[in-house]
């Protein structure tokens, strides 16, 4: 539960940074582009990722577990932000 919301809150700062450094207008298509490609990848990544840890018996597979996901839904994120018309 703590951790969804620390998540949460990590996207909602870097969104809000976004915007106060000028970036809060639509990106050029090439930026657009990658972030898209990025993220039709990234969930299947970090699954993966995720289950070799925990197959191998990493010792820091908790934390980098936790890295993969905020990874992801930070991948989301951006897509959401640089694609809005494709969330609708």
């Amino acid at each position: 539960m703590m951790t969804r919301q620390v998540r949460k809150s990590t996207v909602a700062v870097f969104l809000a940074a976004l915007s106060l450094t000028g970036c809060a207008s639509t990106p050029p298509a090439g930026i657009k582009s990658a972030v898209s490609a990025m993220n039709r990848h990234m969930p299947e990544y970090v699954v993966q990722a995720n289950a070799a840890l925990e197959a191998q018996g990493h010792p820091d597979a908790e934390r980098l577990v936790g890295n993969g996901e905020r990874l992801r839904d930070l991948a989301d994120a951006l897509d959401r932000w640089a694609n809005p018309e494709e969330g609708e």
